[in-house]
């Protein structure tokens, strides 16, 4: 009797301890996306990275997964140069300072930030020998994009947000 009453506690234990079912409303498709969830502001003007975007389409065929890239992302390169913040191979931090001043330092949540990210960011990507490695382009009609400008933009999203 001990040992039938030993058993049936053990059985109605486990079916208690199973979790509850999903919720089905959690897999159903929405147009929502992160970005209308979570506006975050853009360290770069729009018409700035529009103007990139369209003198700098992307390639017609990706590298491979686990294909190491030759080049960095010419976008982020235009749009850096446009603002002054990357100039002669090398991060300008007082333009990148001045140019979001009117993006990200005009959010409140974010100003105080952005001058002290600038500067350790600018200091980790010029100080590792990695993003200066001299880029190959993967078109034969302009050189290689530098790796430098989108570190910098990577490390900045991370430090920020």
């Amino acid at each position: 009797m001990l040992s039938f009453v030993f058993a049936v506690s053990i059985i109605v234990g486990l079916v208690q301890a199973q979790p509850p079912a999903p919720d089905a409303s959690c897999f159903q498709p929405t147009a929502v996306t992160a970005e209308d969830c979570c506006k975050i502001p853009k360290p770069i003007d729009n018409a700035i990275m529009e103007k990139c975007r369209a003198e700098n389409p992307k390639p017609g065929q990706m590298p491979a997964p686990g294909v190491p890239r030759t080049e960095g992302c010419c976008i982020v390169q235009c749009a850096m140069m446009e603002t002054g913040g990357f100039v002669n191979n090398a991060l300008n931090t007082d333009a990148i300072k001045r140019s979001m001043a009117s993006t990200l330092g005009a959010d409140p949540n974010f100003g105080s930030l952005v001058n002290g990210a600038v500067d350790t960011c600018a200091r980790q990507i010029q100080n590792d020998p990695a993003y200066s490695v001299a880029p190959i382009s993967s078109s034969p009609d302009r050189a290689g994009c530098s790796f430098i400008p989108q570190g910098f933009v990577n490390c900045l999203y991370t430090a920020l947000f």
